[in-house]
């Protein structure tokens, strides 16, 4: 029998302090340069500031980090390995921009290529990567579309795999096609490949110089922020004269009692290098002194109790499933909302019962918790179905 609850519930609300998502440290005083921003919290995605996130604009070479998202999946799946020798075609080689110096007929490493796209922002690494991986770049762009839809990058749309500018498409030689992507769709990106592939990743974007004896090359990291900023382990640099200067980039930031958390920002639309660096490192200041990870519930935690109908003698009590952590502002007052779910009978210990929402000073749920039964309740006693079927009659 489906019975509906009553509920009451008792229990201490615990007033949770994080700094305001726009904190006493106005960051609008100093990012003037770029179009848009985006700062998030890595592990939750919650955004910890925002500047015209959802405007669409060239993207430049931060396409290459779904160039290597592809190529390493593909590596995971097993359809290809890291030490695979690719031969650099003739279209590879010629390409032209920021290049890993390759030449027609050379044979290299996929891993190798894979770092020349990263690192250097090699262009032709992005050539040759798109080729073997998938066949053509005709292919290979339709999987990078195909990818950014499934992970919700919804604003994007790939054209090739470096992020170069095409001009001539339907003969027009003044307006050239571009990537296109916005802030809050590259950090989509960014999060996706640090939530599943996070150390191979930074093992290869924190390189400062990188040094390929092999091939007698060396050339510092395209991303100076590394150079400014020792945390900073990533991600991805970008330029072309329509998107300016952009920049995907990463840090762990160091918490109170270990809780460490890592954001993710991206800056598109810089006027300099020297700016785009600048208000990176401002933006990533911003989030270390005025954010703080905290855990807001313990797991087993008591919560309070549920009476179905009002009936005693049908008690549930409620607790945590797990453990909740989330990264908010020093000042900032963090509610709690709990919802229930129709119970019915039998209740058994660790049914999912309902869930707490926690909600930041924007109004938006910003993490949530089950809440599971530590009762059981096998039937209702026919005295009390009585007693509740009188209780529907009175209430009607």
């Amino acid at each position: 029998m489906k019975t509906y609850s009553k509920i009451i519930i008792f229990f201490i609300i615990c007033n949770l302090f994080s700094t305001s998502v726009y904190g006493e440290d106005n960051i609008e005083n100093y990012v003037k340069y770029a179009k848009s921003v985006i700062l998030i919290d890595k592990e939750t995605g919650r955004v910890l500031y925002e500047k015209n996130p959802d405007e669409r604009r060239p993207c430049a070479s931060l396409s290459k980090m779904m160039t290597f998202l592809i190529a390493l999946e593909a590596i995971k799946k097993n359809d290809v390995s890291e030490n695979d020798i690719v031969k650099i075609s003739k279209n590879a080689a010629k390409t032209r921009g920021s290049t890993y110096r390759l030449r027609a007929n050379e044979n290299v490493k996929l891993i190798d290529l894979m770092k020349g796209l990263m690192i250097v922002s090699g262009n032709d690494a992005a050539v040759a990567i798109a080729e073997y991986i998938g066949g053509d770049l005709k292919s290979f762009v339709d999987m990078m579309n195909n990818k950014a839809k499934e992970i919700g990058m919804n604003k994007t749309l790939f054209i090739n795999p470096h992020g170069l500018p095409v001009y001539g498409i339907n003969g027009d030689m003044k307006n050239p096609k571009e990537n296109i992507s916005c802030a809050r769709d590259l950090s989509i990106l960014a999060k996706y490949l640090l939530d599943n592939y996070e150390e191979d990743v930074l093992a290869i974007t924190s390189i400062k110089t990188y040094t390929n004896p092999e091939r007698n090359f060396t050339r510092n990291n395209t991303n100076s922020l590394l150079r400014v900023m020792p945390q900073v382990d990533g991600i991805k640099t970008g330029f072309t004269g329509r998107a300016g200067y952009c920049l995907a980039f990463t840090m762990n930031v160091m918490g109170e009692d270990n809780n460490d958390f890592r954001v993710i920002g991206v800056l598109l639309g810089a006027s300099s290098s020297k700016n785009r660096t600048y208000e990176s490192k401002k933006i990533l200041q911003y989030g270390e002194n005025n954010f703080v990870r905290k855990r807001v519930i313990k797991k087993d935690d008591f919560i309070g109790k549920v009476y179905l109908h009002g009936i005693d003698k049908l008690e549930i009590s409620l607790k945590a499933k797990n453990d909740v952590y989330i990264v908010k502002g020093k000042q900032e007052k963090i509610k709690r909302k709990i919802e229930l779910y129709d119970l019915s009978c039998p209740i058994k210990k660790g049914d999912n019962v309902g869930k707490i929402n926690y909600i930041g000073e924007n109004g938006s749920v910003i993490a949530n918790v089950d809440l599971v039964s530590d009762s059981e309740i096998k039937f209702v006693p026919l005295n009390i179905l009585f007693k509740i079927f009188i209780k529907q009659i009175l209430n009607q």
